[in-house]
């Protein structure tokens, strides 16, 4: 089933899925009383990119995935204006149409690059109190931006004669070992994404909109509910050993960080391992954020 939310980038396409009666594990919740939980994909994508882990997830819990605007069934008028602070906005939008329309007060956000960063502002802003816990997958907005970071986003990947470019290539990169079928399906998409000028022009805004001075998290660590922080090894985007330990510093210190052996969407490239982290996780957020706290934060350098 599939809902749409008007919002003021598009019409927002979200994919409803509940658990299946037969399909659930045993002493589940019926589908109508299982926890929600909202994936928010990264850019450029769309919500099939979550195909390999998805079956899992729903036949546990009642799950929406959302089409950015421009992706997937998701429609966007003025591709130029979309932001990552308007994803925040369209974010904020769904969810309340997930509480007047299906009954949902309560979401789990599992958001990866883009997606997790919007993830974070929702758990830090006017709809906190519907956020119950965050996965963060290699998320945007831990970057220590220079000049050249601002450059690049504005001036490269936010320029579309030459973002057209290197979409593809970078996009290999990120995805891994295109060992499984979803993986491969994500790839074609995005070889399509250089002769789609509407989906490029999207692609575009939103690396452009990574160097606003808006962009950025108010206080990572003040965020107050249970968070598991995953990061690939060899994500080439936003680099472990640089944004995935200024993810660590900033966040609360009860976060649980796993570091996995993947680039930049795990949920791809190994389904098995992402679940084996996640499903423990939304079964009981707390017990595993307490299990596994992370050591005290150093100070941050200015």
């Amino acid at each position: 089933m599939r809902m749409t939310v008007p919002t003021h980038l598009g019409d927002i396409a979200v994919r409803c899925l509940d658990p299946l009666p037969g399909a659930r594990p045993e002493g589940a919740p019926a589908p109508s009383e299982a926890p929600a939980l909202l994936l928010l994909h990264a850019n450029p994508g769309d919500g099939r990119d979550f195909d390999a882990v998805l079956p899992a997830l729903a036949d546990r819990y009642r799950t929406f995935v959302v089409d950015w605007p421009g992706y997937g069934g998701s429609t966007a008028p003025e591709p130029g204006r979309v932001t990552p602070e308007g994803l925040v906005e369209v974010a904020e939008r769904v969810i309340d149409a997930l509480r007047e329309e299906r009954g949902v007060r309560e979401v789990a956000v599992l958001g990866n690059s883009v997606g997790g960063y919007v993830a974070c502002r929702l758990a830090e802003g006017t709809r906190a109190a519907s956020v119950t816990a965050l996965i963060l997958v290699d998320p945007a907005g831990f970057t220590r931006h220079s000049a050249l970071t601002r450059w690049f986003c504005r001036e490269v990947m936010g320029r579309p004669a030459r973002a057209r470019r290197l979409v593809v290539p970078l996009a290999r990169a990120y995805l891994g070992r295109l060992g499984t079928p979803s993986a491969r399906e994500t790839y074609a998409r995005v070889r399509r994404l250089p002769h789609d000028e509407r989906r490029l022009a999207v692609h575009c805004a939103l690396w452009r909109g990574l160097a606003d001075p808006d962009f950025g998290l108010a206080d990572p660590a003040a965020l107050d509910l249970p968070i598991l922080l995953l990061w690939g090894s060899r994500d080439p985007v936003v680099p472990a050993f640089l944004d995935g330990r200024r993810a660590q510093r900033a966040l609360p210190a009860g976060t649980s960080s796993v570091l996995l052996p993947t680039a930049h969407e795990p949920y791809n490239e190994r389904p098995g391992l992402f679940l084996r982290h996640v499903l423990p996780f939304l079964e009981n957020p707390r017990a595993v954020t307490a299990r596994r706290p992370k050591p005290p934060s150093r100070p941050r350098s200015r």
